[in-house]
């Protein structure tokens, strides 16, 4: 394959000698803002996998792995481009970066050996990159193996040395990163609990640590005195998030129901407090029912989501917070872009287990529109439409209330 480019933009003379470019470019900007084109672009992509320029090769592959499981005819293909050290003027990355991670995308579990040094290597090379919103590059480790958890078993030793060489102050910082991809894997993550406790003394990373903790559940118990005496930044609702995650992972601590009660208690809207830990007491937390059924009533957007949670957690009526979340999913339907909150909207249904017809039109609307489920403007985009995607038909198979 060819040796590395220059950086910087293709000249015209470039542009004559690999006419694909400017074909690849149109592509993915189209892809941007019309997933239908994906089965066009499939094959065109697939063609150009050993186009001699590097930069045709790179932003084949690029567009591959923005079709996610759809490129897996390309398998093969793309596993032979992982050695390519092809570069393209102006875009951060190898061939080969770009070629792990479509397989990544499409599971292809000869992505995993070296993936996680792969990218500590690409971020020690090019972090300070700069870039337009639409242009190709790689994403953040944390969205690059979250998707993962299926291979967490093999990518966790790697990830554990980058937490622990940063703790040692050997790297550059990617903790924050791993911090997240744990809380995503859960209890699949457990074995890193030994390099999330250091952790948890260094303010900038207890949160996430925390958050880490949280998601591991039970296992996690042996962390708890330590959780207990985590450095937080000092604002009352981190030392209440710390014990209401202390107790999470161990039981204990009676009284953290009514400290939370107390902050929502205390809270007036729009503003909430942490009305969305009550979901964790269930009926314990009735005493501060009344006040869940103000903000529901009284609050727009998050807050009325996470109260509506909290009131069929509460009380195990659904009809009040299902007109909650209809209220979002319309708006959705008619064109909106609050993506975050219709993406807890498709996180809050299936708790409540039941649909109404309004909701289930509302959902049907937005599944048929070509568009994709993201207020982003770049990779991220096809990125959360990947999540919400199966989340949204998820939803529509809950029966109706």
């Amino acid at each position: 394959m060819a040796d590395d480019v220059p950086r910087g933009r293709f000249s015209n003379e470039a542009a004559t000698r690999a006419p694909e470019l400017p074909a690849l470019d149109e592509g993915w900007r189209r892809l941007l803002l019309r997933p239908s084109e994906g089965p066009v672009l499939l094959p065109f992509a697939g063609g150009l996998l050993a186009h001699p320029d590097p930069g045709v090769r790179l932003r084949a592959v690029h567009l591959l792995a923005m079709l996610g499981k759809r490129a897996a005819p390309y398998a093969d293909r793309l596993a032979d481009l992982l050695g390519d050290r092809g570069r393209a003027a102006g875009i951060d990355g190898r061939v080969g970066d770009f070629a792990s991670w479509a397989l990544a995308r499409i599971g292809d579990p000869r992505a995993v050996p070296g993936l996680v040094e792969r990218f500590r290597a690409f971020d020690r090379e090019f972090r300070s990159g700069g870039w337009v919103l639409t242009s190709v590059r790689l994403p953040s480790l944390s969205e690059l193996l979250i998707p993962l958890r299926e291979f967490a078993a093999a990518l966790l030793p790697a990830l554990r040395d980058l937490v622990r060489d940063e703790h040692a102050g050997r790297t550059q910082s990617l903790t924050g990163a791993a911090l997240r991809v744990f809380e995503a894997w859960g209890e699949d993550a457990l074995p890193a609990l030994p390099d999330i406790l250091p952790l948890l003394a260094d303010p900038r990373y207890s949160l996430g640590a925390a958050d880490a903790l949280v998601t591991m559940g039970p296992g996690a118990a042996p962390a708890e005195q330590a959780l207990r005496a985590c450095a937080v930044l000092d604002h009352p609702a981190n030392h209440l998030k710390v014990a209401w995650a202390a107790w999470r992972i161990s039981g204990n601590g009676p009284s953290v129901l009514e400290r939370v009660g107390e902050a929502v208690l205390a809270a007036d809207p729009p503003a909430c407090g942490p009305v969305w830990w009550l979901t964790d007491f269930g009926p314990a937390a009735a005493p501060y029912a009344h006040k869940v059924r103000s903000f529901l009533d009284h609050t727009e957007g998050w807050g009325r989501l996470q109260a509506a949670l909290a009131w069929w957690s509460i009380t195990g009526e659904p009809a009040p917070s299902l007109r909650a979340v209809e209220d979002t999913l319309q708006e959705m339907a008619a064109g909106g872009d609050s993506f975050r909150l219709y993406a807890e909207a498709l996180r809050i249904l299936p708790r409540i287990g039941a649909t109404t017809p309004p909701v289930r039109a509302a959902l049907t609307a937005t599944a048929s529109t070509d568009r994709h489920l993201s207020a982003a403007h770049d990779y991220r985009a096809i990125l959360h439409d990947t999540r919400l995607r199966p989340a949204l038909a998820t939803a529509l198979t809950l029966p109706l209330a």
